[in-house]
């Protein structure tokens, strides 16, 4: 009986199918043994037969009690079954949790891969600017240094101007100084040759005053500056220039407000005298000459002596004439 047992025990699983029809036909052999022994011996059937499956049977697990009949023991499949079906469910949520959180991870990688990638662009772009910044700091550096020079440049040639005009300025008042001088001393010394000695010149009218050769007229009416203009050359004189600080002293002292001289405005900051000499010797007074509301183109000396531009058909004011004397 040992050796049906181990013979039962050892024929092979060919399936999970077969390996039940295995055990069912061992134990129908374990009996078949137990005949045999009573009836002290009984052939086996061939080694192919012996391996054969019946193929009538066929693997039915729909029927009823059928993994009842697989089960040592016979004990129900409905609670494992239960078992396996939850763990499945169990570990499908468990992968679906993982996977998600798995995309989730990529999404962030991607997102902090595309940071990065825009951190080095920008950092890129931020070096290409500062050195861009830098050659434009130094181009400036370069343009206010040069302007700066240029600068300095132009100062020293409007001093250089200034003093330049200064000086024939003043070369000019007294080369008309000294023309006028000599022009009276010629006049004198050729009367003086033609009469023999004296002073031969003709005195100034009676109400002129004379001063250096010349006579003036110091006018009581008030005129515009082109009336007192016509006035003067009815007279055979001209409105007053004043050529050096001591025919400005000599006209000074006055009781009138003031009096129109020989001085216009012949385009802009350009003054010359009435017989077109260019100016030289001046007095203008503070902040003069200002051509208040662009209509300020005539001069006149005010009663301290120092000269304000006017209006010259607006205002009405004294004036003085000048002329030679006679010699």
């Amino acid at each position: 009986m040992l050796k049906c047992i181990l013979k039962g025990l050892v024929i092979p699983t060919i399936s999970f199918q077969g390996s039940f029809v295995m055990q069912a036909r061992a134990s129908q052999r374990r009996g078949s043994c137990t005949s045999m022994e009573s009836a002290q011996y009984t052939q086996w059937e061939t080694s192919e037969e012996f391996e054969m499956v019946d193929a009538k049977r066929k693997w039915r697990p729909w029927e009823a009690g059928w993994w009842a009949k697989q089960l040592p023991g016979g004990h129900p499949a409905l609670p494992l079954y239960l078992l396996f079906s939850v763990t499945s469910f169990l570990w499908i949520i468990l992968l679906s949790m993982l996977l998600a959180k798995v995309m989730d991870l990529s999404k962030e990688v991607k997102h902090l891969e595309g940071i990065q990638v825009n951190g080095s662009m920008n950092s890129g772009r931020l070096e290409v600017l500062q050195v861009s910044l830098s050659t434009l700091d130094n181009k400036y550096q370069t343009l206010k240094t040069k302007a700066e020079t240029m600068a300095k440049e132009l100062r020293n040639l409007q001093e250089s101007q200034a003093s330049l005009s200064t000086n024939l300025s003043q070369e000019l008042a007294e080369a008309r100084e000294d023309r006028k001088n000599i022009r009276s001393e010629m006049f004198h010394g050729l009367e003086a040759v033609r009469n023999g000695n004296g002073d031969s010149c003709q005195p100034c009218p009676s109400t002129w005053r004379n001063f250096q050769g010349s006579c003036y007229f110091f006018s009581e009416d008030k005129l515009t500056w082109s009336q007192a203009r016509d006035d003067c050359v009815q007279k055979q004189a001209h409105l007053v220039i004043i050529n050096n600080q001591d025919e400005q002293n000599f006209l000074t002292p006055t009781e009138i407000l003031g009096y129109w001289i020989g001085l216009r405005k012949v385009q802009e900051r350009v003054h010359k005298w009435i017989d077109d000499t260019e100016l030289g010797y001046t007095n203008w007074n503070l902040g003069e000459p200002n051509d208040s509301q662009g209509q300020e183109n005539c001069v006149m000396m005010l009663h301290h002596g120092k000269w304000n531009d006017c209006a010259c058909e607006v205002s009405s004011d004294n004036w003085i004439c000048e002329k030679r004397q006679i010699c």
